[in-house]
């Protein structure tokens, strides 16, 4: 099954191209990490590195793009919590394909730690759930144009001052069309689930 989904690692990429009013130049470089190691339930249940950033003040972040089945699992993540986490220390941010538009927002936010939800290029089957340092995930080769890079992103809010990481959810299909498939979908709702149940600690 595995071996099977591996071809789709290469059709959603994390490279973006980045605006003119953010110089590459000015955001700090630095060699790569390792691939985060946490995945599955173990990357976001209540002892996860999720858990532990999610009690400091945060920012979700939901990137892709809706109309492309399961390239819009981020902002079908940060719709189904936004009502749960109302009056509590996250902010929500619907960033859809243009992140670029938003990462001025994000750094001048009051939270700690920026979280980027996204269907991400990693190892296992559809509906495999990651979660790290933005920084330990390699990139993937390609672009796709009027993007931004999350890694060039991350970089950006790291020089403000954030601590910046990826919850990424392994597509199955990124075909245009409304909806999440099957494995992403209850990857999803996971998600959904233990967010819902944080916040209810996280209320002042």
């Amino acid at each position: 099954m595995a071996r099977r989904g591996a071809s789709l690692y290469t059709l959603r990429t994390l490279l973006y191209i980045f605006p003119s009013n953010i110089r590459e130049d000015a955001i700090p470089q630095r060699p790569k990490s390792p691939a985060p190691r946490e995945a599955g339930l173990d990357a976001i249940g209540p002892v996860s590195g999720l858990a532990e950033r999610l009690r400091e003040p945060a920012c979700l972040v939901g990137v892709g793009n809706p109309l492309r089945r399961d390239d819009g699992v981020g902002p079908w993540i940060v719709g189904a919590v936004r009502g749960a986490l109302s009056g509590t220390h996250v902010t929500l941010f619907d960033a859809q394909d243009v992140p670029e538009n938003f990462v001025h927002a994000i750094a001048r936010a009051d939270c700690r730690n920026v979280i980027f939800i996204d269907a991400v290029a990693a190892p296992g089957p559809p509906g495999t759930i990651v979660f790290g340092p933005l920084a330990g995930f390699p990139e993937a080769e390609g672009f796709s144009t009027h993007r931004l890079a999350l890694s060039l992103s991350g970089r950006f809010l790291e020089s403000a001052g954030k601590a910046v990481f990826l919850l990424g959810i392994v597509p199955a299909d990124l075909a245009f069309g409304a909806g999440l498939s099957e494995p992403v979908a209850r990857a999803a709702e996971t998600v959904r689930d233990l967010l819902r149940r944080m916040a209810r600690s996280a209320r002042p």
